[in-house]
């Protein structure tokens, strides 16, 4: 099949590109022009078809969809930048997202629109009840977590065939970089918070076994790592304090609600088989890369350990 991939060169992306070609889909892709973009443009070898350019670009939009049959919606801002910039977040989340479905509703032959919303759409956390299912009500959070709803609901609404992916929280150890005020707030969240983790490739799986899956259209699905990826908060903020051998204790975090939850995939699962990794995958792919920092501050760890509980409490 001939597949569009919008915010083709994130983390996440490129992993879809990878697994859909592996699959044996023709893709075409789309991402903002910048250096970074024109330098995977050139490593790509012609292996794929590469549209750099704004996503708010209708004219654009409709090139890309000539001779699709499915679309993977990827683009997006995530917070914090929705929060600080809300009009741009709008713009590239919402307005131009209702363009690519109108445009794609109108083609002769309709492709298949996937489109990736959030476990965040959920609401705060629920501790005595951790367990999401796809039925339960949404509610706004913030800016992020409305643009997610109001895509949603574009979809129900339209004639489009689509497939919605609530996805639970998705990093690897390419993804390790924050900015010290979203780092604060994790750490202000209560330690036994619900999060369902995810691999980002096992994701990609999902994405490219939907564009070949019937039964999935018309369905809203929980995308989560399962049983062995349902952690709490202190777990997932320490693997990367353990990958530098500084655990921490659950005495750094605070006491606010989050909006992360454990979630009910047997659906998912049942129709694309995609979960292969379980949450210490993640917890090993960080010990790798934070293997050096481990070697090299070996004769100062006690120290460290004894003075990053303390640093943690000034962020």
């Amino acid at each position: 099949m001939n597949v569009l991939v919008t915010g083709a060169f994130g983390n996440l992306g490129q992993l879809c590109i990878e697994q859909l070609l592996a699959d044996g889909h023709q893709v075409r892709c789309t991402d903002i022009d910048t250096p970074n973009q024109r330098q995977i443009v050139e490593k790509s070898q012609g292996r794929f078809d590469i549209r750099l350019g704004d996503i708010r670009d209708k004219a654009l939009l409709a090139e890309l969809l000539v001779d699709i049959d499915a679309v993977i919606h990827l683009a997006s801002l995530l917070p914090p930048m929705t929060e600080r910039n809300p009009s741009l977040a709008y713009s590239v989340n919402v307005e131009a997202s209702k363009t690519l479905i109108e445009l794609a509703q109108a083609l002769p032959t309709p492709p298949l629109f996937i489109y990736p919303s959030s476990l965040t759409v959920f609401g705060p956390s629920q501790r005595d009840n951790p367990i999401r299912h796809s039925s339960d009500p949404v509610m706004t959070s913030d800016n992020y977590t409305a643009h997610k709803i109001e895509i949603e609901r574009v979809l129900h609404e339209s004639s489009l065939p689509w497939i919605i992916m609530r996805i639970g929280v998705s990093v690897d150890a390419r993804t390790l970089r924050t900015e010290r005020q979203v780092f604060k707030q994790l750490l202000a969240v209560h330690p036994d918070t619900p999060m369902e983790y995810v691999h980002p490739r096992d994701i990609a799986l999902a994405m490219s076994r939907a564009v070949s899956t019937p039964a999935a259209i018309g369905k809203t699905l929980l995308l989560g790592g399962g049983k062995h990826c349902q952690i709490t908060h202190h777990r997932f903020l320490n693997a990367a304090f353990k990958a530098m051998g500084l655990p921490q204790k659950p005495g750094i975090h605070g006491q606010d609600s989050y909006y992360t939850h454990w979630l009910d995939t047997h659906e998912s699962q049942a129709l694309l088989q995609y979960q292969r990794s379980a949450f210490e995958e993640y917890e090993n792919e960080l010990a790798v890369t934070f293997s050096r920092v481990r070697k090299l501050t070996t004769p100062i760890r006690p120290l460290l350990k004894w003075l990053m509980p303390k640093l943690l409490r000034r962020i």
